[in-house]
């Protein structure tokens, strides 16, 4: 068909009518002049774009998407055509589709807010956060007063752990509508990831708001449970724990904040007949069957314990909490076997971190990393609900770039892509009936978080595991001299193996003790739970840490 038939004075006049016709109301004899438009030129554009509309409007989405792709192709740059038919991608559940179409209607249209608000949500659903953030952002930029971009942006930000952003996002939503309950418990919530006081404070009002606007809205209680739990009021925490179950009794995530509450509170017997309970009610997921377990590890119950843990790791290999638990279970019956099971002698290793370029040498570049981690701008005293006691940890240590830092983290990464390519290696040799619980989940993509402690006389870091994570690690960067090889009390080491006080303990002989060495790092599994000793004397221990987890 030719561009004179496509233009022809029939084709025009039956379009006019078509479009009069939705004008009108009336689809159906406006897609019947579409299609004898598209009889006579179907290289029309403006045909096919006129027959999605009609399409649309009866309710034919399959085919309004088929006449929307016809005419893409006919104008592969025209970013309304790619705007509505990633509109309809995304609402058929074709999200890989919507998110090429939206990112075209992004670029296309560069001042149209829907085009990257849609394009936020395609990939918000793909599970790509941070291109979430980059629609959400340019949406709530081009539209300021948007609430729902803002909180958008709010929730991509806040699943790629990017709190500060997170909660900037969510304070211009609150801005918006001050007396919008959701927005108060959606700011509660992302602070309650927090670990300083005041931000801590903060959430708990927010939360508190949330209830007051709207008395059930259970998510705020649950929130309040939590930030009440980190500010070390127990009681008010299992207060609000009991009343987001009441209002959720078939969400996962309150059934477990209450649980977990009551563990902390020393009601092991109750939480794990929360947990039995919801188990029964069909509420059920790898995270419950694991927390039953521990329950029921706290209730005195090992084999009961081992049985759900079990079950739990059947249905979540990496679970880094159910492997620890499930260590201690085992434990109970036979202490060598559980810290074979768990690689404790396999899996923990040293590496000498070779000293970064532009400096003179290694106790320059030790001393230049000691001297940022002191200044750095995001060192916290003993934040809450971590396990540092009597001692600073910094925030994200990458986030001040100075250039022992930066040379810190060019040799970190370099020790881990080593590493890991010798755990691929292992786990290949392994084959597919290996059984080691850490060489299995070996990720083939990351991310970590990097952040510092600073610790003076009898300051320590609590017995913890990083359960959010494959592998942890610590680097040493400055050693006090009371911290020796030689001494029988293991004073200011490390210590693997021995779990939080509320659970049984396994002998001394089942531990595992590591002297620290300034320039080493220390490799281990996340799921190992560790310890560092107190040591009397003067100077300082500081040390970096690290969680790498799989994405």
């Amino acid at each position: 068909m030719t561009g004179a038939d496509t233009n022809s004075a029939e084709v025009i006049a039956l379009l006019r009518r078509a479009w009069a016709a939705l004008q009108q109301g009336q689809p159906t004899p406006a897609r019947a002049d579409c299609e004898a438009a598209l009889q006579r030129a179907p290289q029309s554009f403006d045909a096919w774009r006129l027959y999605a509309m009609a399409l649309q409007a009866q309710g034919d989405s399959a085919a309004c998407c088929t006449a929307l792709q016809r005419a893409l192709a006919l104008r592969p740059g025209d970013g309304a055509t790619a705007l509505d038919l990633g509109t309809l991608q995304l609402q058929a559940g074709e999200i890989q589709a919507a998110m090429a179409s939206l990112l075209l209607a992004m670029q296309r249209l560069p001042q149209e807010p829907r085009a990257a608000f849609r394009y936020g949500t395609a990939a918000f659903h793909a599970g790509d956060h941070a291109q979430a953030a980059h629609g959400f952002e340019a949406a709530a930029r081009l539209k300021p007063d948007w609430m729902e971009a803002w909180n958008n942006l709010a929730a991509a930000h806040g699943k790629q752990q990017e709190y500060t952003a997170a909660i900037a996002a969510a304070r211009n939503a609150l801005h918006l509508r001050p007396d919008d309950a959701a927005a108060h418990q959606a700011l509660a919530a992302l602070q309650s990831n927090l670990f300083d006081t005041q931000s801590l404070q903060e959430g708990l009002q927010h939360a508190l708001r949330a209830l007051e606007l709207n008395p059930s809205l259970g998510e705020a209680h649950r929130n309040a449970a939590i930030l009440l739990r980190k500010l070390g009021d127990p009681a008010r925490a299992e207060t609000h724990a009991r009343l987001a179950l009441r209002s959720a009794p078939r969400d996962i995530d309150t059934v477990d904040t209450l649980g977990e509450q009551l563990q902390l509170n020393h009601k092991a017997r109750e939480a794990a007949a929360v947990y039995a309970h919801a188990l029964d009610a069909g509420v059920d997921s790898p995270v419950l069957r694991r927390q039953y377990g521990i329950a029921l590890l706290h209730d005195g119950q090992p084999d009961a314990a081992r049985a759900a843990l079990t079950q739990a790791l059947r249905q979540a290999d990496d679970d880094q909490r159910a492997i620890a638990h499930l260590g201690v279970a085992i434990a109970q019956e036979d202490p060598a076997r559980a810290a074979h099971w768990l690689g404790l002698h396999r899996h923990v290793h040293s590496v000498v971190l070779a000293t970064p370029a532009g400096f003179d040498d290694a106790r320059a570049f030790q001393a230049a990393l000691a001297d940022d981690i002191r200044r750095h701008s995001q060192q916290r005293w003993e934040p809450a609900g971590l396990a540092a006691r009597n001692a600073y940890l910094s925030g994200d240590l990458l986030a001040d770039r100075t250039a022992a830092i930066a040379g810190f983290e060019q040799r970190l990464h370099e020790a881990i892509e080593g590493f890991l390519a010798r755990c691929r290696q292992a786990a290949a040799d392994a084959g597919p009936l290996g059984d080691d619980v850490f060489l299995r989940n070996v990720p083939s993509r990351y991310r970590m978080h990097v952040w510092a402690t600073q610790a003076g006389e009898r300051g320590y870091i609590d017995t913890h595991i990083h359960e959010d994570s494959w592998l942890s690690g610590a680097y040493y960067v400055e050693l006090p001299a009371a911290i020796d090889e030689d001494d029988a009390s293991h004073a200011g080491w490390i210590e693997f193996g021995r779990p939080f006080a509320s659970l049984p303990q396994p002998p001394d002989t089942a531990l595992r003790h590591v002297c620290p060495q300034v320039g080493t790092l220390l490799l281990f599994p996340s799921y190992l739970f560790h310890r560092t000793l107190p040591y009397a004397g003067a100077g300082e221990r500081i040390s970096i840490s690290f969680d790498l987890a799989a994405v």
